[in-house]
């Protein structure tokens, strides 16, 4: 009785929000709700149509404008940052989250959703993992429906051709070195290993390469009890010594890794065309497999892995909140604002949208739709994310990341000694971040 009684409530809670909000519409004059995305491949158009039409039901006296921006997500940002400082930004923004989060919140340019998610039923739905990745100091900010994970991707032909293991699962760093060395061996003229290195790799660096192998040393990049970055750690070292080996002793990923533009672009293709053996990447990635590939010969050719720490005592992924919806705090209606997020976050639609876009969802009911577990990639990535460990949520990580790529681009070139190059960073980070805000661990 207790627990229908609590579902009345909240239903009854929900309802009168709506009927509050038709009040006030009714009342006065016509009342504008703007929403703002970018999107380059036209994949979502169709999604965002899907909820402005169940709004538009809804809330017939409200005027929706919905604007697409064909752009990349960095110039979208650029020109989101421009209208929110000169107050003009829209009431609904959908960019990707991470550091994004913190940064908006600490610019006072998003509000908190704690009221409506509270009385939401379907938040319910968000497991506790994802419910912290857009949490932000004690507030939920955003909220998401593609999570990001990475895979250990490796081409299955490769390794069939040089004689590895097909499906492959490292359980050590020794493992990933050891086939990559193999592949050297025995097919010079494919590339063993790319890993991201230096400014060239973008985020890629940290998330796609650093993060990965530090995490499965044991290391800690932020702590939230005292609040400072961690500078140096034997996980530092022992990421480095990993770079050390894989650039420099054993040559097994190409110094253009760290100059090519892109580089990522390159990587990805070389991975489906046979021409790089291993290759830890976004979940996301496998979608261009199948859209070029088709979805049995991507099975073919494209193999994934769990990423395997130092000693194979756990496996891990780097999972992120991809892409959210945030309500502007400049919104003079931030409850209408927080009515279409709502319904772009149904059930459905998240189903569907990364059945289209291969990424795991946010919500567990969108799994469970037949249509999303009959696509066992989908299902893998979802399940994965059990094992997810996500980059801080600090609005700092920004220029953090910049020292780490510049820290690692030092190393894999030869340019500086571990030790010289740790000494370096130790001394940027403190003056980017402050003395008061960096500690080193022994």
């Amino acid at each position: 009785m207790f627990v229908r009684s609590k579902w009345v409530v909240v239903c009854l809670i929900a309802l009168v929000m709506i009927l509050s909000i038709g009040i006030v519409i009714n009342g006065a004059k016509k009342i504008t709700i703007r929403v703002w995305y970018p999107d380059e491949l036209g994949i979502k158009p169709k999604y965002v149509d899907q909820a402005a039409a169940a709004f538009r039901k809804d809330f017939p006296n409200v005027n929706l404008e919905i604007r697409r921006f064909k752009m990349p997500p960095r110039d979208f940002k650029t020109k989101l940052l421009l209208a929110l400082g000169s107050g003009e930004g829209p009431d609904v923004i959908h960019f990707s989250g991470g550091s994004n989060i913190a940064e908006f919140a600490d610019a006072g340019y998003i509000v908190p959703l704690d009221k409506y998610v509270n009385s939401w039923p379907d938040w319910s739905q968000y497991p506790d993992a994802v419910k912290g990745g857009v949490t932000y100091e004690g507030h939920v900010y955003a909220i998401p429906y593609g999570l990001d994970m990475r895979w250990l991707y490796y081409n299955k032909n490769i390794f069939r051709a040089v004689g590895l293991p097909v499906p492959w699962q490292p359980k050590s760093w020794n493992d990933i070195i050891n086939a990559a060395i193999v592949i050297k061996e025995r097919a010079p003229d494919k590339i063993p290993f790319a890993l991201y290195a230096g400014v060239a790799g973008s985020g890629g660096t940290l998330a796609h390469a650093f993060l990965p192998l530090f995490y499965g040393a044991g290391g800690k990049l932020y702590d939230s009890k005292t609040g400072k970055w961690i500078v140096d750690s034997p996980a530092y070292r022992k990421t480095l010594e990993f770079y050390r080996e894989v650039f420099l002793k054993y040559k097994l990923s190409p110094q253009e890794v760290m100059t090519l533009p892109k580089p990522w672009t390159t990587m990805r293709r070389k991975i489906g065309t046979g021409e790089l053996g291993i290759l830890y990447e976004g979940g996301w990635v496998y979608g261009g497999y199948i859209h070029n590939l088709g979805l049995e010969k991507a099975r073919e050719t494209v193999g994934y892995a769990m990423m395997p720490s130092e000693h194979g005592k756990f496996f891990f992924t780097i999972g992120g909140s991809g892409t959210v919806w945030y309500v502007c705090s400049q919104s003079k209606h931030p409850e209408l604002a927080w009515e279409y997020i709502k319904r772009f976050n149904s059930k459905e639609i998240v189903a569907h949208i990364n059945i289209e876009d291969p990424h795991p969802v946010a919500r567990m009911d969108s799994a469970s739709l037949p249509e999303f577990q009959a696509q066992k990639y989908l299902v893998d990535c979802t399940n994965a994310l059990k094992y997810a460990k996500f980059p801080p949520l600090q609005p700092e990580l920004t220029k953090v990341t910049y020292r780490i790529q510049l820290l690692t681009s030092r190393v894999a070139s030869g340019e500086l000694t571990i030790d010289d190059a740790m000494k370096k960073y130790i001394s940027e980070m403190k003056s980017d971040l402050g003395a008061d805000k960096v500690e080193i661990v022994k």
